[in-house]
This record gives structure tokens, sequence and C-alpha cells, in this order.
């Protein structure tokens, strides 16, 4: 795993991506289907009932002081070992996706309305609840290394009634081509774990065949290190990519026939 940058390291990289970044309201984005996605959906962050459930399981993990022994099937998941004892409220705090991402992955899965999807990193279950919500209708494939912590997951899958979520346990070398094999195509996919930007380019790799034009690619912490960076660089370039948008915090992926490839680096949430 590439070493995280420190609290300089991304202050320095925010401010360098205001001065690259259109201001929030969508002025500037010339391309049509750009503008429609971010005001209609990217920057249309309304807080609903929909999300109520979600973040009231979020609080009682940071209020919670259980302790859980992690069983990963990879030498190191999240920063923590095999053995190593967790508290649950460190991991909402630290791994969960935030409020602002979690509402973001819903309003996209909610309006492209995929039916297969794909997450990888389960964590505690904070973005797999989001995304499965937001499209009762379609399956969400999700890999975790974990055992433990994909249980403490599975139970709220499981209190919420929520029955489009198949998780996996397993290290993605291993459970992704096997899914791939399964699945004839992949509709969204959303990638935060390893934070290690070759693994991330392989994994791209792995999940490309099944893409199409109407496919979105979410990737999270895309400055979590230099090597991060540099893979999404990549990523944004791949030849298969009609549009990249680098959210700061995350980039989105698209794969649209007939629009000239573009980039776009766009203001959402806090950023």
């Amino acid at each position: 795993m590439a070493m995280r940058r420190g609290v300089w390291g991304i202050l320095k990289e925010y401010l360098s991506f205001r001065r690259h970044s259109l201001p929030k309201g969508g002025h500037g984005i010339h391309s049509p289907f750009v503008y429609d996605l971010y005001t209609s959906v990217i920057s249309n962050d309304v807080k609903g009932e929909a999300y109520a459930d979600i973040e009231k399981y979020r609080k009682e993990l940071l209020r919670c002081d259980i302790g859980i022994i992690r069983k990963s099937v990879a030498e190191s998941l999240n920063g923590g070992f095999r053995g190593e004892l967790v508290k649950l409220s460190q991991l909402a705090r630290s791994v969960a996706v935030p409020p602002h991402l979690g509402r973001l992955l819903y309003r996209l899965v909610n309006h492209y309305k995929p039916q297969n999807i794909l997450e990888l990193g389960t964590s505690v279950g904070m973005s797999s609840l989001y995304i499965a919500k937001a499209n009762p209708a379609g399956t969400l494939y999700t890999i975790e290394g974990d055992e433990a912590i994909l249980g403490i997951a599975q139970k709220r899958f499981d209190i919420l009634g929520l029955k489009n979520i198949t998780p996996c346990c397993g290290i993605f070398d291993t459970e992704l081509p096997r899914l791939m094999k399964d699945l004839e195509r992949i509709d969204f996919v959303f990638i935060d774990g390893d934070h290690n930007g070759t693994k991330l380019l392989q994994y791209f790799e792995v999940i490309l065949p099944k893409l199409h034009p109407e496919s979105v690619v979410v990737v999270d912490d895309i400055r979590w290190s230099d090597d991060m960076e540099q893979a999404w660089s990549e990523l944004a370039s791949n030849e298969a990519v009609s549009i990249s948008i680098d959210l700061f915090r995350c980039g989105i992926l698209l794969f649209r026939d007939g629009i000239a490839k573009q980039h776009f680096n766009l203001r959402y949430g806090p950023y």
C-alpha cells in the first residue's frame, strides 16, 4: 500500500484542485450532457428521509464502544491486520464513506437504475446501503476481505430488509475474476478498497470487458496517495473512457458513445 498523504499534502492538492476546477452551479460546463448530469444529479444534494435509517446506523456505530477481532483473508486491509482488535466507532469514523459521498452514490444509482452493480470494499456496509436502497430492482455484488467486518454489514442489511445485496468474502484478486465469469455485464461500479494504484489499474482491466456505453464507474480516495492519483489519471486517460469527472475526493468515469473525450474538475460537497 502506498504511503497515505498527510494533512499538508492533501491541502496542497486541494488548493491546486480549486485553481483548476469550475465553480459550483455548473457555470462553464460546455458539454450539455455533463451540465445536465452535474446540475440534476451530482450537485443536487438534498437531504431526505431516504437516508435517515442509514445515517441512524452511522450514529449507532460512532457511539458504539464494542470492538471486533479482524478476520482478514488478506495480509492487510484498511490499515489493519488479522487478529487486531478494532472498535466499530473507529471503522465508522475512518473507513465508512461520509454522508455526502453516500448521497452521491444514491443519486447516481437512482438516476441510472443499474441492474448489475459491483462494489469493491464493503467495510461496515455504509456505501452498500446507499447503493442498494437507491435501486431495489438491481443487484449489488459487494466484496469485502474481512470476514468479521462483513458480518457487521450483513447484520444491518438484514435489519433493513435489503434483499438485493450479494456479499462476497475474499480478496479482490480472487473474487473479482470469479464474479466477472458469472456476470454478462456490469452497469455500475464503486471502487473503495486497497488504496493501491497498481491494484486499482489491475481491477479496472478485469472489469473493463464487462462495461458498456451506459456503465458508470466511481473511484473513491483518488488523492489518497501519489500512487492513487497517478492511477486515477491513467484511468481518466484510458481510450475506453469518454468522460472523466474529478470531484476531488472521488472520480467518475463514463463510457458514452458519440461523445468527444473530455475531462472535468467539478466541485461537490465540502470541496
